[in-house]
Formats: structure tokens, sequence, C-alpha cells
């Protein structure tokens, strides 16, 4: 009895070990946290950082209320309606395994073994800009009201270039309420620092700047090969929204530009324009209402166009967005923001360019909630109307675009985006071989599946389903993950889907692998 004593406790203990080993420690969740939140939340981020073990425990109550109420990581637009590049979605799988290792207690296990932390810097794209426009250091003088102040820099470069992606990267995000990036053509802007500069000083209008907004890149691929056309000899100039109870801070902004070569072929210009405005609306104190705005305001798209990225923009009384394109009944989804949140704005990047045909108009819809139930608006018992504070309302909807070619709507926008080394950051690479194994497991099944691969290289990752169609189902991983074993989860149920016969995609790099799937 003794012995089988013994060999009991010796097989027990090693049941443990073996258990131990399989809980979840710190290492396991750092890739979760790289990829959906220390973009954001790193030294000299927003509010706290979140790239090291000791970070995370200090905070684990703020994520936790965080992940349960889907407040982080922030993604305003509904994934249920429209899609668009880089989305920072956490799948059902990780938001499990990081509450899951929340409330077991934190592990740590060895950290030492967590993937390198990414080098974080004030400008998110990488490589080597062609040209960064430094513009002077102001101090704010906005005490009790918002100031909007111009900036100028003349642009002395030999020849015209294209863009092919530049970012507004200012010293003090606290103090920028939002950047308006124009061009002016005359070389007459001057600067304006009284705090009433409220008209663009340039005549193109490159794009703008709002928190949460990350860096415009263009694909540089044909027949999909974009820029904004830069003249040579011409004034880059910035209108800033410099929002109240500032006074006395400081900010030196930068704009940095990345060029095609000169003289590249065949690059197809775009324009970005605010084409969906209204100013002549009032929201009463104490009521719900909405404002509506249409182009063209009569009649249909003059020509067709290809619709890149969309950019809406209200203030704190606004609480939901819609846009969309119509002709008849026949709706095309553009973008919609159910929970409109003025702290996390973007400039959303559709995977697929959206064909807008001459007989069709765009639609938009704003919902201003001016009443107890919304603790943003300024104040419930008095009239909101439209203007230029952070107090008053806009409707404001802008779009990227260029002409239609026949066949932009085919394009995989999100893939090639995917693939641009202006995005990788250090140690990620665009080489091929790099899955060493895939798998799925149950297969066929009634519900859940997963999907396991391994990477040989640190890579940006694509995993999708689709139908026999073609068409995506799920989109389950964009992100960034670390050379090794990955695991995620499909619920199919959750799409309630026919049963039948799909198909997995996995990009990675070059590399794309693919399999079937079998729902019973």
């Amino acid at each position: 009895m003794k012995q089988k004593s013994i060999f009991l406790l010796a097989f027990l203990f090693a049941a443990n070990v073996i258990q131990l080993n399989a809980q979840t420690i710190y290492k396991d969740v750092a890739p979760i946290f790289y990829n959906n939140c220390t973009s954001c939340h790193h030294n000299g981020g927003i509010k706290f950082s979140l790239t090291h073990y000791s970070d995370v425990v200090a905070n684990s109550y703020s994520i936790s209320a965080d992940l349960l109420s889907n407040r982080m990581p922030p993604w305003p637009p509904d994934a249920n309606y429209k899609h668009y590049a880089h989305e920072r979605i956490l799948s059902a799988t990780d938001k499990a395994t990081l509450i899951n290792w929340l409330n077991g207690g934190l592990l740590a296990g060895d950290t030492t073994l967590a993937p390198p932390v990414p080098n974080y810097t004030k400008a998110e794209l990488y490589g080597t800009p062609d040209m960064i426009v430094k513009f002077p250091k102001f101090t704010s003088t906005s005490t009790t009201t918002d100031k909007y102040i111009c900036l100028n820099i003349p642009i002395n470069l030999p020849q015209d270039r294209y863009i092919r992606a530049f970012e507004y990267v200012p010293s003090n995000r606290a103090i920028i309420h939002h950047a308006v990036i124009t061009i002016d053509t005359t070389n007459t802007a001057v600067d304006d620092l009284s705090g009433n500069c409220y008209n663009f000083q340039g005549q193109i209008n490159i794009g703008d700047y709002a928190p949460g907004m990350g860096p415009t890149v263009f694909p540089g691929v044909a027949p999909t090969k974009l820029g904004i056309r830069l003249k040579g000899s011409s004034t880059l100039s910035l209108q800033l929204h410099v929002p109240e109870n500032t006074a006395g801070q400081q900010d030196s902004s930068e704009v940095h530009f990345f060029f095609y070569p000169v003289n590249e072929p065949n690059v197809r210009p775009m324009y970005f324009e605010t084409v969906l405005q209204n100013w002549n609306f009032t929201v009463p104190a104490n009521s719900v209402t909405t404002a509506n705005a249409y182009f063209p305001t009569s009649g249909t798209m003059p020509y067709s166009v290809s619709l890149y990225s969309s950019f809406v923009h209200s203030h704190n009384t606004c609480t939901s967005i819609i846009n969309y394109a119509f002709k008849g009944i026949d709706t095309i989804p553009l973008i919609k923001v159910p929970h409109w949140n003025f702290h996390w704005q973007g400039q959303y990047t559709f995977t697929k360019m959206v064909k807008l045909p001459t007989s069709y108009r765009l639609f938009s819809q704003h919902v201003y909630d001016n009443t107890i139930n919304n603790p943003l608006t300024p104040n419930h018992n008095a009239a909101v109307n439209p203007g230029y504070f952070t107090t008053d309302e806009m409707l404001f909807d802008s779009y990227l675009y260029t002409a239609y070619q026949a066949g932009d709507e085919n394009v995989d926008i999100a893939s090639i985006l995917a693939a641009d080394p202006l995005f990788y950051p250090t140690g990620i690479t665009n080489s091929s071989n790099t899955i060493l194994k895939t798998n799925v497991y149950p297969n066929p099944s009634d519900n859940i599946f997963n999907i396991e691969y391994a990477l040989q290289t640190a890579q940006y990752v694509q995993l999708s389903i689709y139908n026999l169609a073609g068409e995506e189902v799920s989109k389950i991983m964009s992100g960034i993950e670390a050379a090794g074993n990955h695991v995620h989860q499909w619920n199919a149920n959750e799409k309630k889907l026919a049963k039948g016969i799909y198909l997995y995609q996995i990009k990675a790099g070059k590399e794309l692998k693919s399999g079937k799937i079998v729902l019973e």
C-alpha cells in the first residue's frame, strides 16, 4: 500500500505540474496587449502604459472594467455594418483569454519570455520621411473659450510631388482638438494667432487630424497607385483648434511626408473633401433630434468615384452617426457609429474601395441627445447650435476618393496596406515561407473551430473565414503576432451561418494559406 501511495503522489504531482504549465501566464497575453492596446498605452502615450507586466497589474481593475463594457479597445464603427483596414477589434478568443487571466490572479510566469515591447515614437509610421515640415512653437491662450489659430510654412521643392503617405505629429496632443491640413497654392496665406482663424487658408485640403486618428497611407501598387499632388512651390497651412482651459501649454507640430519617386508613372490623384455638411439645425434643450445632409444637395453624383476612406465628425451632443449612398430603396453602406465618442475619432479606410456610381447620392444622419441621459452634452437646459466651438455641434463628414476605374471595387486594399513597410515595427518583415503549419480542429464541427498555425518570424497576420462565393463572413485576426504557435477560435454560431463548407485564409508576410472548414 505504501508503494502505491508513493506512485499515486508522484502521479498527482506530475498532473499538477502539467496543469500549471498549461495555465495562461503573462507571456501568453502580452501579444494581445501589444496588438490592441499599447499603440496608445505606452510611455509618452495617453493615460497609463500597458507595455510591461507591472503596468498591467497596476491598472488591472480599469482593464477588466473596460473589457467587460466593450469600451476598450476603442473602435467606434459598427463592424456588422462595414469593415475597414486595420480594425482594432478584440476577438472573442482574445477577450476571453484576457478576462480569464485577469480573474485568475494575473499569473506572471517568466515575464522575460514575453515578446519584445514594440518601439513607440510620436510618429506612427516607420522609415525616414522624405520631408518633415516643422511648425514654430506656439503657446495656447485658450482660457474659457476655444481658439482657432492658423500657421503656415512655405514648401520649396524643385518640382511637384505625389504624396504616398503623410502624418500629422503634434508635440502636445492634449492641446490639439483637431487640425486641418491644407495646401495654399497661391502662397498668400499668413499666420493668424488671434484665436479667430475659422477659415481654411489653403485651397487644397489633404486631410484632418482628430483624437484617435492615425496617419494617411495610400497603396503604391498598380492599378491602385494613389496619391495627392503637392505643388512644389506652395505653402503648407495648418488650422489648429485649441480647446479651452489649455492656456500656457505649448505645442510644436510637424507633418511628415512620404513621396513617390520623382516622375513616378501612373499615380492616380486622390482628393479629400467634406462633402456632407449641415450648418442649419438646432438641438433644443432637453430633447433628442436628428440632422441630415446630402451630396449632391440635389440630383445625383456628377461622375462615378471610388471612395477610399471615411472621416465623420461631430462634438459632444452627438450620440450616433450613419452614412450611406442610396438610389431609391437601394443603399450602399459606408459607416455606422452607434455610440459616437468625441475622444475617439478616425479616418476609416475601406477594405476595398467603394464604387459610388453616377446614379447614387450620399446621405448622412447624426443623432443629437441634449438631455440628462447624455452626460457629455454641455448643458441640457440650453439649446445647442452648429458652430466651431466644442460646446457647439457639427455635422461634418469627409471622404478620400478618386475617379472610378473599372475593377477598383475588387482590389484588396486592406491586404496591400497590411504588407506596407510603413506600418511595420522593427523586426516585422514582408517575408515568404513564414507559416510553418496550419491545422483546424475539430473539423467537421457544429459550432466551435480552433484554427492553429505557427509563424517562423513575427509578422502582420490576417485570418478570415470566407464562404464558397468568396465573401468574408468573419474576420478573426488582424494584427502583429510573434514567432511561434498561435490558436484562434471561431464560433460559427455567432454569425448564424448555414451549414456547409467554408474556407479559412491566413495571410502573413507574402505567404497565403487556406483550407476547408465543414460546419455540420
